[in-house]
């Protein structure tokens, strides 16, 4: 180890018990879930009137224990209900900041994914490559024609 980050280590461990408890328990309170993980929360209570914390756990792509302890600050702030349930995945909490426009974007982006896949699946017509093949016969024509002038 080097000398400065041994003398700063030490340091830091003599200061630390003449620091005020509220400051330490300030840096040790950190949130387990990133920002990003809260806003995509939010946007998931905004579009869903009831959501399990398996559920979100499956949409934001996190650990079910930390899912539950986002959902837990999501009710402190207003934005859910009181969770209910009593096991990990099958705890659930209402959104109380769902809103109608939310929802109906989220089935119009539906409906039309479900048209694009239902149209692309029933089309078997073949497209159009005619303006392709001239393209690349104008080009075999030049390479060969610049390949007979320098032979």
């Amino acid at each position: 180890m080097k000398r400065r980050g041994f003398l700063g280590l030490f340091g830091a461990a003599i200061a630390t018990p003449f620091l005020p408890g509220s400051a330490v328990a300030r840096a040790a309170k950190v949130a387990p879930y990133s920002a990003a993980a809260l806003h995509g929360a939010v946007i998931h209570a905004q579009s869903r009137a009831v959501f399990s914390v398996w559920g979100l756990a499956r949409a934001l792509n996190l650990p079910v224990e930390t899912t539950e302890v986002l959902m837990r600050d999501l009710a402190k702030r207003g934005v859910l209900g009181p969770l209910q349930g009593t096991t990990h995945g099958g705890r659930w909490a209402s959104s109380r900041i769902m809103t109608r426009e939310a929802v109906a974007l989220q089935r119009a982006v539906k409906a039309q994914n479900g048209a694009t896949r239902a149209h692309v699946s029933n089309a078997h017509a073949q497209p159009d490559l005619t303006a392709m093949m001239t393209h690349l016969r104008g080009i075999a024509v030049n390479y060969f024609a610049a390949k007979g002038a320098v032979a």
